[in-house]
């Protein structure tokens, strides 16, 4: 997941003029999702952000871990007017549309060394108490190398034992 993550950040940081072409501003901050939008008061973060959350559930083969991954990401676009029919200013509004889009298209086909590409699955609004956002939900198979317990055989030598006991629990 490690390798995605960074992939994501770079892929923001290097398609800035994706948003700057819509008129749009990029996402100022990114991090991985714990609760932000839910609870702004006990983080800082600037909008807009994008809040990064996933799920993997893995199966493994032979020496390989293989897992289907369900990333969530939460955007939260910048303060825009209202979207209502009646707006004066309701083309500005709909850019928060614009922007979710535009996250969109930037992270579908993503793929990482360790992750097919990624595919938009659903997308949702949310409304918390501090803010109105959306979430995009993308799937892709996930894998990763498994290499299991090892143990290493030892000899210890010369360990002066103060306590015999010790030696007891060892044995069992």
């Amino acid at each position: 997941m490690r390798i995605l993550y960074e992939k994501i950040l770079e892929t923001f940081d290097n398609n800035k003029e994706c948003f700057v072409d819509k008129e749009l501003i990029a996402p100022k901050f990114i991090d991985l999702y714990d609760s932000q939008p839910d609870t702004p008061e006990e983080f800082e973060f600037m909008c807009p952000a994008i809040f990064i959350d996933y799920n993997i559930v893995w199966e493994r083969s032979g020496s390989q871990r293989i897992g289907t991954l369900l990333l969530e990401v939460h955007c939260l676009s910048s303060d825009t007017p209202e979207t209502d029919n009646h707006s004066q200013r309701l083309p500005e509004g709909l850019q928060k549309i614009d922007f979710y889009e535009t996250v969109a298209d930037l992270l579908d086909g993503l793929a990482t060394e360790e992750t097919s590409g990624l595919v938009l699955t659903a997308e949702r609004p949310v409304t918390t108490d501090y803010f109105n956002y959306h979430i995009l939900t993308f799937e892709c198979t996930i894998s990763r190398s498994y290499k299991g317990k090892r143990f290493a055989d030892g000899t210890v030598e010369g360990v002066k034992m103060a306590d015999s006991n010790i030696k007891q629990y060892l044995v069992d």
